[in-house]
């Protein structure tokens, strides 16, 4: 008897201690595409055009708590995902020298051995020697991931408090 008293006073004194946390969603139209909890990191952008970054501290009655300073949901113009980092193009003169070497060879191995007339050994040549770089270089300024969710056009913010708020003295 004194081990199922114990047993059932530990499982109600865990289930004081914890407590539920609130959610800040990013919908799109019923479906949630981003879900922020208390100390996630977030970047917002509000209407006025200023930046908060850090983590979210708290988040309760529609207002957001970024490292202490209250944000009201209304004023949250964009969520940004990431921020402009672009991927740099920089390729070594060693390594375009030798990609020059290699586009000269093929063109004279092609043009010596009668494959090709030259006009079509170089383009053969330039095409593999050259081809990779500029696919690195496309890839480089093109990016299909999205960077920030654009709040009131296809995007909106819920804010979602599962927390008992505590009794007032009235």
């Amino acid at each position: 008897m004194p081990r199922i008293i114990s047993v059932t006073v530990l499982l109600l004194y865990s289930s004081v201690a914890l407590s539920q946390m609130a959610y800040l969603f990013v919908k799109k139209g019923g479906h949630k595409k981003k879900v922020y909890v208390e100390e996630d990191r977030i970047v917002l952008e509000l209407r006025n055009g200023t930046i908060y970054r850090g983590l979210i501290t708290h988040l309760i009655d529609d207002t957001i708590f970024v490292n202490g300073k209250p944000v009201p949901v209304d004023s949250v113009s964009a969520v940004i995902i990431r921020e402009g980092t672009k991927k740099s193009f920089r390729v070594s003169a060693e390594a375009l020298l030798l990609i020059t070497g290699g586009v000269a060879l093929t063109t004279l191995g092609l043009t010596a051995s009668k494959q090709a007339k030259f006009r079509e050994a170089l383009a053969a040549g330039l095409a593999i020697g050259y081809g990779p770089l500029l696919i690195y270089y496309i890839g480089s300024k093109i990016s299909f991931h999205r960077k920030r969710f654009i709040i009131g056009k296809k995007f909106h913010l819920q804010l979602l408090d599962l927390r008992i708020p505590p009794k007032r003295s009235f």
